[in-house]
């Protein structure tokens, strides 16, 4: 019950020092609102580098980060297995049988597109790295505490 309190009064503080839009460059805001028209419920933060923007868009969590020129450096999608690629659905199904896909996050960048899942079992946590073309490799593993 702590835990859940203290995670309320963290979003609440990092809410309130959000950044708004208007501390947002206009190329940055104009380059967000072109690419991102469906976005809902749109946060800004600034950093040293970039600006980024988290956000909802067709029930998926977003963030987009921007450079101070508009120029999208990188987006992160966070979602459930109906939502990724089929192909790397089948591949996990085959490779990772009996364990369940717990979240996903995909990683756009230029350079590549790749896919971070979080899988369970009964005793253990999973961590898949995949690229687009279901190439898996395993990263992390840890034992579940929360059972």
């Amino acid at each position: 019950m702590k835990k859940i309190i203290l995670f309320a009064v963290m979003l609440v503080s990092i809410a309130a020092v959000a950044g708004s839009p208007s501390d947002v460059s206009e190329k940055v805001l104009k380059a967000f609102n072109e690419t991102f028209e469906k976005a809902q419920n749109v946060e800004w933060h600034e950093y040293d580098d970039y600006y980024q923007a988290n956000f909802k868009m067709d029930d998926i969590q977003v963030r987009a980060q921007y450079d101070q020129e508009g120029i999208l450096l990188k987006t992160m999608r966070y979602y459930g297995e109906k939502q990724l690629l089929p192909n790397i659905v089948s591949k996990l199904k085959k490779k990772y049988g009996g364990r369940e896909v717990f979240g996903v996050t995909e990683v756009t960048s230029a350079e590549e597109v790749s896919f971070l899942i979080t899988l369970k079992d009964d005793k253990n946590w999973y961590v898949v790295k995949s690229d687009v073309y279901g190439n898996l490799e395993q990263t992390e593993k840890f034992k579940r505490a929360d059972i």
